[in-house]
C-alpha cells in the first residue's frame, strides 16, 4: 500500500509520503544527469517500516529504536544485514522485538534477539566453509570425471540448480526474504547437514576424492556468490581463502565458474538448469526419510548416538532397489552397521518400528514392549483422525463434483496411503508380546 502519512515539505507544502519520495528521486536523477550525464539509478525500492515488538514505530521519544552501530558491535554487520533482509516482506510493517542491554562501559542500549538468527547463520557459514576447504588439499579440476558422479553428487547439483534459479528470479522481482529462505535451506540443510557428511568418507577413496572435492569447491563457490549481496564481508573473506586453496572451481564438461580475484567483482552464478535431476532428488528424499526415522527411534529410546544399529526395512519393490543400492549412505548417517530392505521383510519380534511414508523401518533389539504399544496407539489415533478427515471430504458431493479432478485424485491417494499405514500399525500392535 502507499503510505499516506501527511508531513510538511520545505516551503510549507503539505505532501504525502509518496510525493516526497517522488520529489527526492526526481532531484537525484536531475543531479546525476547534470554532474555525470547519466541517471544514478534505474530502480527505487521502498521497504516496509520497522516497528518494535508491540507494533509501535521506532522513535527517540519512545526510546524503542535500535542503533545499527550497536547491532554491528554486538552481532556483526553481516548478521544485521542477513536478519533485516530475511525480514523484508511485501507487508507494510516489520516487527522486531526490542530488548535492553548493558554495554561494558555501563551504557543502556537497545538490541533485538532477531539478530541472533543472522549471527548463527554467519557462524555456520564460516565453520562449514572452513571444514569444506580443509578437505580441498590437492584438488585438481582435471581429475573430475562426470561419469563417476554418485547419487548424492547429482542430488546436490540439482538442488544447487534449483536454488540459483529461485534466488535469481526472486531478486529480479525485488523480493529479499524469499532468496534468504532458499539460501538458508540449501546451505544449512542440503549442503551442511547432508552432502558434507556424505562426502567425508569419500575423501579416503582415491578414485572418489577428486569428484567430491570438485563438487565441494564448485557448490561452495556458487553459494558464496549468491550470499554476497546479503553478507558481503564474510563471503569476501571466505572467497579469498577459497581462491588460495582452489583457484579453479569448475566441473569439467559439466558446469563452469568464472575466476575473479574478489567476489565483489565476481559474476553472478549462471543458471545450470541442465543439472536438474528430479529422479535423484526423489531417491535422496527416500533415503533421508529412512535416516530420519532411524534417528527418531534412536532418540526416543535413548540409544547412544555412537552405538551401531542393525536395521531392516519392508518397502515397495521400487523403493527396495533404491534402498539396497544406497545402503552405504543410510549406514553412514544413521550409524548403522547392517542394513537390508525387502518387499516381504519380516519384522523381528524385538524390533522398534518406524514409518517412512510407505517404508517400514525395523531397528533390531531396540524394543520396550509397553512403550512401543503406547507409541503405536498414539500413531493409530492420529492416523484415524487424518483418515476420517479425508473420508469426510470425499463423502462431500460438492467437493467431489466441483473440485479439480487432480485434487480429488490426490485425496483418494491419501486415503489409500492412510489406510495402508493404519493396517501396518494394527499388525505391529498384534505382534507385540510382553
Amino acid at each position: 500500500g502507499t503510505p499516506e502519512l501527511k508531513t510538511f515539505y520545505p516551503g510549507d507544502v503539505l505532501c504525502t509520503a509518496r510525493e516526497i519520495i517522488t520529489l527526492w528521486v526526481s532531484r537525484m536523477v536531475m543531479m546525476g544527469q547534470y554532474c555525470v550525464g547519466d541517471i544514478p539509478f534505474s530502480n527505487v525500492y521502498i521497504h516496509a517500516m520497522i516497528q518494535d515488538g508491540q507494533g509501535r514505530k521506532m522513535s527517540k521519544s519512545l526510546g524503542n529504536g535500535i542503533d545499527p552501530l550497536v547491532a554491528i558491535d554486538s552481532h556483526g554487520a553481516d548478521a544485521m544485514r542477513f536478519t533485516l533482509a530475511s525480514m523484508t516482506t511485501d507487508t507494510q510493517d516489520i516487527r522486531m522485538p526490542v530488548e535492553s542491554m548493558t554495554l561494558p562501559d555501563g551504557r543502556q542500549v537497545n538490541t533485538s534477539p532477531k539478530f541472533d538468527i543472522g549471527r548463527n547463520f554467519c557462524n555456520k557459514l564460516w565453520n562449514a566453509s572452513r571444514f569444506a576447504m580443509m578437505n580441498l588439499d590437492g584438488i585438481d579440476p582435471a581429475k573430475f570425471d562426470k561419469a563417476l558422479l554418485m547419487l548424492e553428487d547429482r542430488w546436490i547439483l540439482s538442488r544447487l540448480a534449483a536454488t540459483i534459479a529461485e534466488v535469481t528470479d526472486s531478486l529480479e522481482a525485488f523480493k529479499f526474504s524469499e532468496p534468504m529462505t532458499a539460501l538458508y535451506r540449501f546451505f544449512w540443510n542440503d549442503f551442511c547437514d547432508w552432502y558434507l557428511e556424505w562426502a567425508k568418507s569419500r575423501m579416503q577413496d582415491q578414485q572418489q576424492k577428486p569428484i567430491a572435492q570438485n563438487i565441494l569447491a564448485f557448490v561452495l563457490d556458487q553459494t558464496l556468490r549468491m550470499l554476497h549481496p546479503f553478507v558481503p564481508f564474510i563471503t569476501e573473506g571466505i572467497f579469498q581463502k577459497l581462491n588460495e586453496i582452489a583457484p579453479a572451481r569448475t566441473l569439467l564438461d559439466l558446469a563452469e565458474s568464472s575466476a575473479e580475484t574478489a567476489i565483489s567483482i565476481g559474476a553472478w552464478p549462471a543458471r545450470i538448469d541442465t543439472l536438474a535431476d528430479a529422479h535423484a532428488e526423489k531417491e535422496i528424499e527416500l533415503l533421508q526419510n529412512v535416516i530420519r526415522t532411524i534417528r527418531e527411534i534412536r532418540n526416543n529410546r535413548n540409544i547412544p548416538p555412537k552405538q551401531a544399529l542393525t536395521v531392516s526395512a519392508k518397502a515397495p519393490a521400487e523403493n527396495v532397489e533404491v534402498l539396497n543400492r544406497n545402503a552405504e549412505l543410510i549406514m553412514q548417517l544413521a550409524t548403522v552397521d547392517q542394513f537390508e530392505a525387502g518387499e516381504s521383510t519380516a519384522k523381528p519380534s524385538n524390533a522398534a518400528v518406524g514409518l517412512a511414508e510407505t517404508t517400514e523401518v525395523y531397528v533390531h533389539d531396540a524394543i520396550d514392549v509397553e512403550a512401543e504399544r503406547r507409541k503405536l496407539n498414539k500413531q493409530k489415533l492420529q492416523l484415524e483422525k487424518n483418515k476420517a478427515g479425508v473420508e469426510a471430504k470425499l463423502a462431500n458431493e460438492n467437493f467431489v463434483n466441483k473440485a479439480k479432478p487432480e485434487v480429488v485424485a490426490q485425496a483418494r491417494e491419501k486415503l489409500t496411503e492412510l489406510t495402508e499405514q493404519l493396517d501396518a500399525i494394527e499388525r505391529h500392535l498384534s505382534e507385540l508380546t510382553d
